[in-house]
Protein backbone atom coordinates (compact mmCIF):
# COMPACT_ATOMS: atom_id res chain seq x y z
CA UNK A 1 0.00 0.00 0.00
CA UNK A 2 1.36 3.22 -0.72
CA UNK A 3 1.90 6.51 1.62
CA UNK A 4 -0.59 8.56 -0.22
CA UNK A 5 -0.78 11.11 2.05
CA UNK A 6 1.78 13.02 4.15
CA UNK A 7 1.29 15.67 6.69
CA UNK A 8 3.22 18.95 6.40
CA UNK A 9 4.83 18.49 9.65
CA UNK A 10 6.60 15.76 10.51
CA UNK A 11 5.86 15.73 14.25
CA UNK A 12 2.24 16.29 13.54
CA UNK A 13 2.35 13.68 11.39
CA UNK A 14 3.70 10.89 14.12
CA UNK A 15 1.45 12.27 16.74
CA UNK A 16 -1.61 11.62 14.52
CA UNK A 17 -0.60 8.18 13.76
CA UNK A 18 -0.16 7.61 17.31
CA UNK A 19 -3.64 9.23 18.52
CA UNK A 20 -6.19 9.92 15.93
CA UNK A 21 -8.21 11.41 18.73
CA UNK A 22 -5.92 14.35 18.66
CA UNK A 23 -5.73 13.89 15.34
CA UNK A 24 -9.52 14.36 15.08
CA UNK A 25 -9.48 17.69 17.33
CA UNK A 26 -6.77 19.31 15.35
CA UNK A 27 -8.30 18.67 11.89
CA UNK A 28 -11.72 20.10 12.89
CA UNK A 29 -9.85 23.10 13.97
CA UNK A 30 -8.00 23.29 11.00
CA UNK A 31 -4.20 22.69 13.04
CA UNK A 32 -3.40 20.27 10.89
CA UNK A 33 -3.05 20.00 6.88
CA UNK A 34 -2.32 17.41 4.81
CA UNK A 35 -0.11 17.44 1.34
CA UNK A 36 -0.62 14.65 -0.56
CA UNK A 37 2.04 12.61 -2.21
CA UNK A 38 2.13 9.96 -4.39
CA UNK A 39 -0.34 9.10 -7.32
CA UNK A 40 -2.41 6.21 -6.58
CA UNK A 41 -5.84 9.25 -6.60
CA UNK A 42 -4.73 10.90 -9.29
CA UNK A 43 -6.20 12.45 -11.35
CA UNK A 44 -8.46 13.77 -8.20
CA UNK A 45 -6.06 14.46 -6.11
CA UNK A 46 -1.76 15.07 -7.29
CA UNK A 47 1.15 15.60 -5.42
CA UNK A 48 1.04 18.71 -3.71
CA UNK A 49 -1.99 19.30 -2.90
CA UNK A 50 -3.38 20.30 0.02
CA UNK A 51 -5.90 18.62 1.85
CA UNK A 52 -8.54 19.72 4.58
CA UNK A 53 -10.24 17.11 6.61
CA UNK A 54 -12.70 16.39 8.85
CA UNK A 55 -13.48 13.71 11.57
CA UNK A 56 -16.04 11.50 11.22
CA UNK A 57 -16.77 8.05 12.12
CA UNK A 58 -16.94 5.04 9.93
CA UNK A 59 -20.60 4.96 10.49
CA UNK A 60 -21.45 8.63 8.78
CA UNK A 61 -18.86 8.07 6.26
CA UNK A 62 -20.84 7.77 2.48
CA UNK A 63 -19.74 5.77 -0.56
CA UNK A 64 -17.92 7.97 -2.55
CA UNK A 65 -16.25 9.66 0.28
CA UNK A 66 -12.41 10.18 -0.15
CA UNK A 67 -10.90 9.83 3.75
CA UNK A 68 -7.94 9.16 5.43
CA UNK A 69 -6.88 6.49 7.47
CA UNK A 70 -4.14 5.22 9.28
CA UNK A 71 -1.52 2.28 9.31
CA UNK A 72 1.15 1.11 11.73
CA UNK A 73 3.75 3.20 9.40
CA UNK A 74 1.74 5.66 7.66
CA UNK A 75 -1.19 7.68 6.43
CA UNK A 76 -3.04 7.61 3.07
CA UNK A 77 -5.82 8.87 1.09
CA UNK A 78 -8.28 6.94 -0.76
CA UNK A 79 -11.90 6.61 -1.90
CA UNK A 80 -14.91 4.53 -0.12
CA UNK A 81 -16.17 2.05 -1.85
CA UNK A 82 -18.32 -0.27 0.21
CA UNK A 83 -19.11 -0.28 3.84
CA UNK A 84 -20.09 -2.58 6.78
CA UNK A 85 -20.87 -3.74 10.06
CA UNK A 86 -18.87 -6.20 12.29
CA UNK A 87 -19.77 -7.49 15.51
CA UNK A 88 -21.90 -4.38 15.55
CA UNK A 89 -18.35 -1.94 14.55
CA UNK A 90 -19.07 0.24 11.81
CA UNK A 91 -16.42 -0.29 8.85
CA UNK A 92 -15.35 1.01 5.70
CA UNK A 93 -13.74 -0.36 2.42
CA UNK A 94 -11.36 1.74 0.49
CA UNK A 95 -9.91 1.86 -2.78
CA UNK A 96 -7.41 3.91 -4.85
CA UNK A 97 -8.95 5.62 -7.83
CA UNK A 98 -6.33 4.27 -10.51
CA UNK A 99 -6.27 0.62 -9.57
CA UNK A 100 -9.98 -0.16 -9.15
CA UNK A 101 -9.25 -3.67 -9.04
CA UNK A 102 -8.09 -3.90 -5.39
CA UNK A 103 -9.35 -2.85 -2.34
CA UNK A 104 -7.50 -2.11 1.39
CA UNK A 105 -10.02 -3.72 3.33
CA UNK A 106 -11.66 -2.69 5.91
CA UNK A 107 -11.00 -0.04 8.08
CA UNK A 108 -12.67 0.65 11.77
CA UNK A 109 -13.12 3.59 13.40
CA UNK A 110 -9.74 3.69 15.42
CA UNK A 111 -7.79 3.74 12.29
CA UNK A 112 -9.89 6.52 10.52
CA UNK A 113 -8.72 10.13 10.94
CA UNK A 114 -11.62 11.83 8.55
CA UNK A 115 -13.13 12.58 5.42
CA UNK A 116 -11.44 14.97 2.87
CA UNK A 117 -13.08 18.39 2.73
CA UNK A 118 -11.69 20.07 0.57
CA UNK A 119 -8.92 20.27 -2.01
CA UNK A 120 -6.09 22.92 -2.67
CA UNK A 121 -4.53 22.83 -5.96
CA UNK A 122 -2.00 26.19 -6.51
CA UNK A 123 -4.08 28.27 -3.96
CA UNK A 124 -7.70 27.33 -5.97
CA UNK A 125 -9.84 24.53 -4.66
CA UNK A 126 -10.31 21.69 -6.72
CA UNK A 127 -13.21 19.36 -6.88
CA UNK A 128 -13.20 15.69 -5.36
CA UNK A 129 -15.45 13.93 -7.73
CA UNK A 130 -13.57 11.65 -9.80
CA UNK A 131 -11.38 13.06 -12.92
CA UNK A 132 -12.66 12.37 -15.77
CA UNK A 133 -10.77 12.38 -19.07
CA UNK A 134 -11.05 14.96 -22.12
CA UNK A 135 -13.35 14.04 -24.47
CA UNK A 136 -10.71 13.21 -27.19
CA UNK A 137 -8.67 10.84 -24.88
CA UNK A 138 -12.57 9.59 -24.39
CA UNK A 139 -13.25 9.15 -27.99
CA UNK A 140 -10.16 7.54 -28.65
CA UNK A 141 -10.45 4.60 -26.09
CA UNK A 142 -14.47 3.64 -26.84
CA UNK A 143 -13.04 3.70 -31.03
CA UNK A 144 -9.99 1.33 -29.48
CA UNK A 145 -12.33 -0.62 -27.80
CA UNK A 146 -14.71 -0.79 -30.86
CA UNK A 147 -11.82 -1.83 -33.25
CA UNK A 148 -10.58 -4.87 -30.80
CA UNK A 149 -14.46 -5.99 -30.50
CA UNK A 150 -14.84 -6.22 -34.24
CA UNK A 151 -11.67 -7.95 -34.44
CA UNK A 152 -12.70 -10.39 -32.03
CA UNK A 153 -15.49 -10.82 -34.19
CA UNK A 154 -13.40 -11.26 -37.54
CA UNK A 155 -11.68 -13.93 -35.79
CA UNK A 156 -14.17 -15.93 -34.34
CA UNK A 157 -16.05 -16.03 -37.77
CA UNK A 158 -13.13 -16.88 -39.82
CA UNK A 159 -11.89 -19.19 -37.10
CA UNK A 160 -15.62 -21.04 -37.78
CA UNK A 161 -14.96 -20.49 -41.66
CA UNK A 162 -11.90 -21.18 -42.69
CA UNK A 163 -11.62 -25.04 -41.76
CA UNK A 164 -14.85 -25.24 -44.14
CA UNK A 165 -12.87 -23.49 -46.77
CA UNK A 166 -10.07 -25.70 -46.67
CA UNK A 167 -11.82 -28.47 -47.39
CA UNK A 168 -12.87 -27.08 -50.77
CA UNK A 169 -11.14 -28.61 -53.95
CA UNK A 170 -10.29 -25.39 -55.46
CA UNK A 171 -9.01 -23.62 -52.07
CA UNK A 172 -6.43 -27.17 -52.30
CA UNK A 173 -5.37 -26.37 -55.35
CA UNK A 174 -4.52 -22.76 -54.93
CA UNK A 175 -2.68 -23.80 -52.31
CA UNK A 176 -0.56 -26.23 -54.07
CA UNK A 177 -0.07 -23.97 -57.01
CA UNK A 178 1.53 -21.15 -54.59
CA UNK A 179 3.59 -23.49 -52.62
CA UNK A 180 4.72 -24.90 -56.59
CA UNK A 181 5.54 -20.91 -57.41
CA UNK A 182 6.13 -19.40 -54.32
CA UNK A 183 9.56 -21.82 -53.87
CA UNK A 184 9.47 -21.24 -49.70
CA UNK A 185 12.21 -22.28 -48.19
CA UNK A 186 11.64 -25.61 -46.32
CA UNK A 187 13.68 -27.69 -44.23
CA UNK A 188 13.32 -30.49 -41.25
CA UNK A 189 14.34 -30.80 -38.03
CA UNK A 190 14.03 -34.13 -35.89
CA UNK A 191 13.27 -34.27 -32.17
CA UNK A 192 14.21 -36.86 -29.87
CA UNK A 193 12.63 -37.45 -26.42
CA UNK A 194 14.12 -37.36 -23.45
CA UNK A 195 11.31 -38.87 -20.92
CA UNK A 196 13.93 -39.23 -18.00
CA UNK A 197 14.52 -35.04 -18.22
CA UNK A 198 10.35 -34.76 -18.66
CA UNK A 199 8.28 -34.55 -21.10
CA UNK A 200 9.53 -30.87 -22.86
CA UNK A 201 13.36 -31.63 -23.17
CA UNK A 202 14.20 -33.38 -26.21
CA UNK A 203 17.08 -33.82 -28.82
CA UNK A 204 16.83 -31.78 -31.68
CA UNK A 205 18.89 -33.07 -34.66
CA UNK A 206 18.98 -32.89 -38.91
CA UNK A 207 17.30 -35.35 -40.98
CA UNK A 208 20.63 -36.41 -42.38
CA UNK A 209 22.63 -37.38 -38.81
CA UNK A 210 19.35 -38.81 -37.16
CA UNK A 211 19.01 -42.60 -37.79
CA UNK A 212 16.33 -44.55 -36.54
CA UNK A 213 18.51 -47.70 -35.77
CA UNK A 214 20.11 -46.04 -32.54
CA UNK A 215 19.86 -43.07 -30.39
CA UNK A 216 22.65 -41.14 -28.38
CA UNK A 217 22.71 -43.92 -26.06
CA UNK A 218 22.76 -46.47 -28.67
CA UNK A 219 19.13 -47.65 -28.13
CA UNK A 220 16.48 -48.41 -31.04
CA UNK A 221 14.23 -45.17 -31.41
CA UNK A 222 10.54 -45.77 -30.28
CA UNK A 223 9.60 -42.61 -30.81
CA UNK A 224 10.38 -39.37 -32.77
CA UNK A 225 8.91 -36.39 -34.05
CA UNK A 226 9.39 -34.78 -37.98
CA UNK A 227 9.08 -31.15 -37.98
CA UNK A 228 8.90 -29.28 -40.89
CA UNK A 229 9.77 -25.19 -40.74
CA UNK A 230 9.22 -22.42 -43.73
CA UNK A 231 11.26 -19.80 -44.31
CA UNK A 232 13.50 -19.98 -42.05
CA UNK A 233 10.93 -19.10 -39.02
CA UNK A 234 11.01 -20.44 -35.39
CA UNK A 235 7.96 -21.69 -35.14
CA UNK A 236 7.18 -25.51 -37.06
CA UNK A 237 4.61 -25.07 -40.17
CA UNK A 238 3.87 -28.86 -39.67
CA UNK A 239 5.37 -31.73 -38.02
CA UNK A 240 4.29 -35.38 -37.26
CA UNK A 241 4.98 -38.04 -34.72
CA UNK A 242 5.94 -41.78 -35.30
CA UNK A 243 5.75 -44.43 -33.17
CA UNK A 244 7.93 -47.55 -33.37
CA UNK A 245 5.29 -50.92 -32.90
CA UNK A 246 5.71 -54.36 -31.62
CA UNK A 247 5.91 -55.67 -34.97
CA UNK A 248 8.53 -52.87 -35.99
CA UNK A 249 6.24 -51.28 -38.40
CA UNK A 250 5.96 -47.37 -38.04
CA UNK A 251 2.95 -45.84 -36.50
CA UNK A 252 2.06 -42.35 -37.17
CA UNK A 253 0.30 -41.41 -34.15
CA UNK A 254 0.26 -37.88 -33.80
CA UNK A 255 0.29 -34.63 -36.95
CA UNK A 256 -0.48 -31.06 -37.01
CA UNK A 257 -0.45 -28.77 -39.80
CA UNK A 258 -0.43 -24.85 -39.28
CA UNK A 259 -4.26 -23.35 -39.88
CA UNK A 260 -3.14 -21.23 -42.19
CA UNK A 261 -1.03 -23.62 -44.02
CA UNK A 262 -3.74 -26.72 -44.31
CA UNK A 263 -4.64 -27.73 -47.60
CA UNK A 264 -1.33 -27.04 -49.21
CA UNK A 265 0.05 -30.70 -48.96
CA UNK A 266 2.14 -30.22 -46.04
CA UNK A 267 0.98 -32.86 -44.63
CA UNK A 268 2.38 -35.46 -47.47
CA UNK A 269 5.76 -33.84 -47.84
CA UNK A 270 6.29 -34.67 -43.74
CA UNK A 271 4.93 -38.36 -45.14
CA UNK A 272 7.23 -38.71 -47.83
CA UNK A 273 10.36 -36.95 -45.50
CA UNK A 274 9.74 -39.69 -42.97
CA UNK A 275 9.46 -42.45 -45.47
CA UNK A 276 12.95 -41.08 -47.09
CA UNK A 277 13.99 -41.55 -43.66
CA UNK A 278 13.03 -44.86 -42.70
CA UNK A 279 14.40 -45.97 -45.88
CA UNK A 280 17.63 -44.66 -45.27
CA UNK A 281 17.73 -47.07 -42.40
CA UNK A 282 16.13 -49.73 -44.25
CA UNK A 283 17.58 -49.80 -47.82
CA UNK A 284 15.99 -53.50 -47.85
CA UNK A 285 12.64 -52.09 -48.07
CA UNK A 286 13.48 -49.79 -51.09
CA UNK A 287 10.45 -50.59 -52.85
CA UNK A 288 8.00 -51.35 -50.13
CA UNK A 289 5.23 -48.58 -49.56
CA UNK A 290 3.94 -49.78 -46.27
CA UNK A 291 6.83 -48.61 -43.61
CA UNK A 292 4.00 -45.78 -42.33
CA UNK A 293 1.14 -47.29 -40.86
CA UNK A 294 -1.58 -44.06 -40.33
CA UNK A 295 -3.27 -43.96 -36.95
CA UNK A 296 -7.05 -43.10 -37.15
CA UNK A 297 -6.03 -39.98 -35.02
CA UNK A 298 -3.46 -38.57 -36.63
CA UNK A 299 -3.26 -35.59 -39.22
CA UNK A 300 -6.27 -33.79 -37.38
Amino acid sequence: MSQDVLKTNHTSKSLVRASLDIGRVLADRDGVTFRAEGTCMYPTIRPGDVLRIQSRAAADVSLGDVVVCRRPTHLFCHRVVARGAEEGRAYIVTRQDRTPDESDGPTFDENLLGVVVAIERGGKPASLQPASAPWPLRFYFALRLRLIELRLRIILVWTDLLPKVQTNAFYRWMMKIWLHFAHPQISYRVRLPMPALGDAVYRQLSPETFSVQKDWRGRPVQRWTLLLYLNGSQTPAAWLTLTREASGQWLMDESFVSARYRGAGLDAMLQRKAEAILRKDHPEKEEDMGLLRTSPASLQ
